[in-house]
């Protein structure tokens, strides 16, 4: 009885363990994608911003 306990507490202490690094995983690949993101909007602003001054320094 006190070992099938043990073995059950072992389990579930393993699956908490599996979830917060499947959890941790996720979100430094969510931090990845975002920082992407922030970079080509960066860039795209960038862009949006040289083709406004080439246009208002048009005649």
């Amino acid at each position: 009885m006190e070992m099938s306990v043990i073995m059950w507490g072992l389990g579930m202490l393993g699956g908490l363990v599996g979830i917060y690094v499947r959890m941790e995983t996720k979100m430094k690949e969510l931090d990845v994608r975002v920082q992407a993101l922030e970079m080509t909007d960066k860039a795209m602003n960038a862009k949006l911003d040289e083709i406004l001054k080439d246009k208002a320094d048009r005649p």
